[in-house]
Parts: C-alpha cells; structure tokens; sequence
C-alpha cells in the first residue's frame, strides 16, 4: 500500500486543513483552535461541568482546566458554584464570550458548512458513519 493511501497520513491531512480553515477565521478573536471549540461546546450547553466539558470533547481534565484557566482570565467563561453541590464548578458564557456568542456561532457554522457542502447528503451520512466507526 502507498504511504498516501493510509488512514492515518489521510485523515490527518484533512484534518490539518480543516484546523487550518478554522485558524484562519479565529484568529481575530485572539483564540487557539481548543478554545474555540470549547467555548463553541459551553455555547451549546452552559452550566456543565468541567468533566462533562472534557467528555464532551474529548478531551483530558487536565487539558480542560489548563483552557478553562486562560479563558477565564480574560472574560470568555466564567465558574460558578453548583447551586445543588457549592463544592462544585459549573462553567458558563462570560461578558466575552456573551459578547461574540453570535459571531463566533456563525463562523462556526458558516466553516463547517465550506465541508459538508463538497459532500451530497448521502456522502455525508455515510461519512459520519464512517467517523463513528473509527471511533469505536
């Protein structure tokens, strides 16, 4: 087999040029590609906790709390007291991330939409199952 021709130089490449795109766009809002798709996750569902954040994406705790630090030092979310448990954090939007909630949503999308959209809706069906597959 060709060295093109394996799994992993191809999905890294693609991988690469997808970050990439994402680069591209975030970089006027002064975030790294871990942080915008994290504030991009607490968009989607605020008030989880840190663990549930790395769960889901897929990231270690570690690696979550050393983000969750940077972000928070400069108004992009914020940790509040678990109302049930004070012991507990949970993380929300803060006056930044409040503030370019709807840009950054839109860049999201708009971005990923440049991929999906080479792909017909089949293709991207089978695709996603593809990627689930070789997750397991």
């Amino acid at each position: 087999m060709p060295f093109q021709d394996c799994i992993c130089f191809r999905l890294g490449k693609a991988a690469r040029k997808v970050t990439k795109a994402y680069r591209d766009e975030i970089g006027e809002y002064g975030l790294t590609h871990g942080q915008f798709f994290l504030i991009v996750a607490i968009m989607e569902d605020e008030g989880l906790l840190p663990s549930e954040l790395a769960e889901k994406t897929a990231q270690d705790r570690p690696t979550i709390t050393g983000l969750l630090d940077r972000m928070e030092k400069v108004g992009w979310v914020e940790r509040k007291a678990d109302p049930k448990d004070r012991r507990s954090l949970r993380i929300y939007l803060g006056p930044r991330g409040n503030e370019l909630r709807q840009p950054l949503l839109k860049l999201f999308e708009e971005t990923n939409q440049k991929f999906i959209d080479r792909f017909s809706e089949k293709e991207w069906r089978l695709m996603q199952s593809f990627l689930v597959r070789l997750e397991q």
